[in-house]
């Protein structure tokens, strides 16, 4: 492992002294990615799929059950951690950690980074489930792309300047994998999650802070990220929400609409019916 970054501290205005945290280059980066990548899509596009085309699709409820279970409190975890960060540094991180200092920054951007690498095991459950409706562009996209995000972050250009984001979606997760774990439990369940499309809400909500906080800490960080990074990340934030608004848009507005010009032409036809009876009578 090359170290790809150098930091230079003072040590008491006397001396430099040169502390490296070791990081990839970009290209060592790059390869490992797309290594990791390339075997979750042939996975869930390719093998798994030829795997159970003649099967009858796995139940997986307890297993679905420990590791919702897992997910909510890993994402616990991270939020406690994040807060802390914040509570000790403030929302807009005003400082430029190094060496040491860093280092713990490092160890504490770990979890995050294993946390989206767990997150590709809901499309293995998918399959395995034969939920193939649930494997939609979207979810690919999300989750490829948060695996390449964090993987810049961790492995190429390691910072403090995206806590907050990692708390925020560390927070969706918690709802979100309380919501999966609550609707494997079964249909009598269904009950319980009423909640289900204003997760959506929520998710769209996060993405609208995610970006004005990505905008202000880069503009007042005296140490910003590199501008294709921002910029990268950025975009990533603005498709997030532009591909969740519109399945908010396509699963419940739409449904709401046909909802209601079904209960509009059944009062038509009650009308008529009504009618009807009335000219017999």
């Amino acid at each position: 492992m090359d170290a790809g970054l150098e930091y230079i501290v003072e040590d008491l205005g006397i001396n430099n002294a040169n502390l490296s945290i070791p990081t990839w280059t970009l290209q060592e980066t790059s390869i490992g990615l797309a290594i990791v990548l390339g075997l979750y899509l042939i996975m869930v596009v390719k093998i798994l799929p030829t795997f159970m085309k003649n099967r009858e699709p796995y139940q997986l409820k307890n297993i679905m059950l420990a590791y919702n279970a897992f997910q909510v409190a890993f994402s616990v975890h991270l939020v406690f951690i994040y807060l802390r960060y914040i509570y000790r540094f403030n929302i807009i991180t005003t400082r430029c950690p190094k060496g040491e200092d860093l280092q713990g920054v490092v160890n504490e951007i770990f979890p995050y980074f294993i946390a989206k690498h767990l997150d590709l095991m809901d499309t293995i459950f998918f399959v395995l489930r034969k939920k193939d409706n649930q494997i939609t562009f979207l979810h690919l996209y999300h989750h490829t792309s948060m695996v390449t995000w964090t993987w810049l972050h961790f492995m190429y250009h390691p910072t403090d300047n995206f806590v907050v984001v990692g708390m925020l979606n560390s927070l969706v997760h918690v709802l979100m994998y309380a919501y999966y774990g609550i609707s494997s439990l079964g249909p009598e369940y269904a009950k319980y999650i009423w909640w289900k499309k204003h997760l959506t809400k929520v998710q769209l909500i996060q993405f609208i802070l995610v970006v004005s906080h990505l905008h202000y800490q880069q503009k007042l960080s005296p140490c910003p990220i590199p501008n294709f990074f921002h910029n990268f990340c950025m975009f990533l934030i603005c498709s997030f929400f532009a591909l969740f608004m519109n399945f908010y848009v396509s699963s419940y507005k739409s449904k709401s609409k046909k909802s209601k010009e079904l209960k509009t032409e059944n009062d038509r036809n009650a009308e008529v019916s009504d009618e009807r009876l009335m000219k017999i009578q």
